[in-house]
């Protein structure tokens, strides 16, 4: 009896070589490996555990779990006093009892929360498709957030950023000052 081993399929001459990565790979993926450090709930202290670890996991979000962190940092329609507690409010798409988020699309959800933190080229969409309107039916609640100046706005010089965060910081401590303590006589009762 005779035995034969089967031969190896061979690839067609064709078929091309395994190709190096796309030269952006790296930097896109390097960029979406940085990470983001999470806010605290200006009343409970503490974070939310959907909170984004890196922009990966922001860009990953689903719509529940923005609706979920809206709400837990009071950016609820109507506002609580807690909704202006934080450097940046957002207009709000959740109500106070959860309900609402159906009429707001996941990537205007997305925009307003990445603004919310802190997120470079979230200010305002790059077009319109038409009027989104969140729970309270504003004129603020629409696509374009109030935010047309700064769609047109362009990038800023070292000196005139270092302005814009002193004059940012110099109207932060005034607020600090006029809101006295009420802020933490709410929070410890």
């Amino acid at each position: 009896t005779t035995t034969t081993t089967p031969t190896p399929p061979t690839l067609p001459s064709n078929t091309p070589n395994p190709k190096k990565p796309h030269p952006k790979f790296h930097p896109t993926l390097t960029h979406l490996l940085t990470p983001l450090h999470p806010l605290i709930s200006s009343t409970t202290g503490h974070p939310h555990p959907d909170f984004p670890t890196s922009l990966l996991t922001y860009n990953l979000l689903t719509s529940s779990q923005l609706d979920a962190l809206a709400t837990h940092f009071h950016q609820v329609y109507p506002p609580v006093p807690a909704t202006y507690w934080y450097p940046v409010s957002i207009p709000a798409w959740m109500g106070r009892d959860g309900d609402g988020g159906k009429g707001v699309d996941l990537e205007t959800k997305r925009r307003r929360f990445g603004r919310f933190i802190g997120l470079r080229g979230c200010e305002s969409p790059t077009f319109t498709t038409g009027a989104s309107v969140g729970v309270g039916g504003n004129a603020g609640d629409r696509e374009g957030d109030g935010d047309e100046a700064k769609e047109k706005e362009v990038e800023e010089s070292p000196q005139e950023m270092l302005e814009r965060m002193e004059r940012e910081w110099v109207l932060g401590l005034l607020r600090a000052r006029f809101e006295g303590d009420v802020a933490m006589r709410w929070k410890f009762g």
